[in-house]
């Protein structure tokens, strides 16, 4: 859930800082800036959110059984 919520309030809060600063200054709002502002500042946020938030990915390696495997493999070779 934290994966959504965070990427969305940090480029919510991009946005805004945006229009704010471009206000200030007198000038128009650039919607193309301002848009790669939103969207960038969410994927950067998302990624390190996912990055950090390892604990809670499910385990992403499964144990093989290799005992039975390795049989082949144990003993004197005979031909």
């Amino acid at each position: 859930m934290m994966i959504v919520v965070a990427p969305l309030a940090v480029a919510l809060v991009a946005f805004i800082i945006y229009a704010l600063e471009r206000k200030m200054k007198g000038e128009p709002i650039s919607w193309e800036h301002a848009s790669k502002f939103t969207v960038f500042g969410g994927l950067i946020t998302a990624g390190v959110v996912f990055a950090s938030g390892a604990e809670e990915l499910p385990d992403l390696t499964k144990v093989v059984d290799v005992p039975t495997v390795q049989e082949m493999f144990v003993g004197l070779p005979t031909f």
